[in-house]
């Protein structure tokens, strides 16, 4: 059963920059639930302190390790149980990125799965909520752990039971976001207005910012500036060196008009009309032109 759309945004923002409280599947009643600390309002109500996402019908969840090519690292990390999962989801950092559900993360699966399960007798789930933390080796290599769940259905609770209306924190015109544009130190403020993001088509031919962002303090820790292409497809962006990258779907849903007054530890960020904000991992390189050529793929035809 797909999600309506408000839902899906109310559930995206629920969870950004959210602490994971505890994680637990069942797989008889093929339910999982992810128990969060919210850090966002909503736009009216009750601000919630903990929630309960239950995530229903439930076809198959895994957790994998990659590195940065998206290979199994060496030395790897031991394979969990089913109920290891909460120690394994909980007292990380708060959860890195603005798009949870289907967001494609789940495309290309490679790496090592740490833990994986799945129900044979269910078809294709319609949805699938993706998070990842950004963790070290006692040798100092950096990897992500990546937990996908493939589900049906969704809603979010209190602890005492009640309904939380997650539409409440869809965004409604600019929608507030709490997300910090500024002065890149990583803390929320200031909250900032954060435009609804518009369809790939918008941008064709537009001067397009992409504004990389620490997955776990959410500082700008670089950006790039180039011209978007959009063929009725697919969006493609080319550099001043006529270098042209494909913009995945992911991405290119979640494109936004600039917003005034953008800037990286107090120097502004011009020269582009709409943006684009790239989680990256903490341990990344802050040039930008090697952020592009890593998160970004070379287009294959033009």
């Amino acid at each position: 059963m797909a999600l309506a759309r408000k839902l899906i945004d109310g559930l995206d923002f629920l969870l950004h920059g959210a602490e994971v409280l505890d994680l637990v599947l069942d797989p008889g009643k093929r339910l999982a639930v992810l128990t969060i600390a919210p850090t966002t309002t909503p736009k009216a109500g009750p601000i919630p302190t903990k929630a309960n996402i239950s995530l229903g019908l439930v076809s198959a969840m895994a957790v994998v390790l990659r590195d940065r090519q998206g290979k199994a690292p060496d030395p790897g990390m031991e394979p969990v149980r089913i109920d290891q999962l909460g120690g394994l989801a909980r007292g990380r950092h708060p959860l890195p990125g603005w798009d949870f559900i289907d967001n494609g993360w789940d495309s290309i699966p490679s790496g090592q799965v740490v833990f994986e399960w799945f129900d044979p007798t269910l078809p294709g789930s319609e949805h699938t909520l993706s998070f990842f933390y950004g963790v070290r080796s006692a040798e100092g290599a950096s990897a992500l752990l990546l937990f996908l769940i493939f589900f049906d259905s969704a809603r979010a609770t209190h602890p005492d039971g009640s309904e939380i209306n997650v539409e409440r924190f869809a965004a409604i015109g600019p929608g507030w976001k709490a997300v910090n544009l500024g002065q890149g130190t990583g803390l929320l403020e200031p909250v900032t207005i954060l435009p609804d993001a518009v369809p790939p088509k918008w941008v064709d031919g537009q001067v397009l910012g992409l504004i990389f962002v620490d997955a776990a303090t959410d500082a700008i820790v670089g950006y790039a500036v180039g011209k978007a292409s959009w063929d009725g497809r697919s969006l493609r962006w080319s550099t001043s060196e006529e270098v042209t990258y494909d913009i995945p779907d992911s991405l290119a849903r979640q494109i936004r008009p600039r917003i005034p007054n953008m800037n990286r530890s107090g120097e502004p960020l011009e020269g582009f009309s709409y943006f684009a904000l790239v989680a990256v991992s903490p341990d990344v390189s802050s040039n930008s032109p090697e952020l592009v050529r890593h998160y970004l793929e070379r287009s294959k035809s033009v």
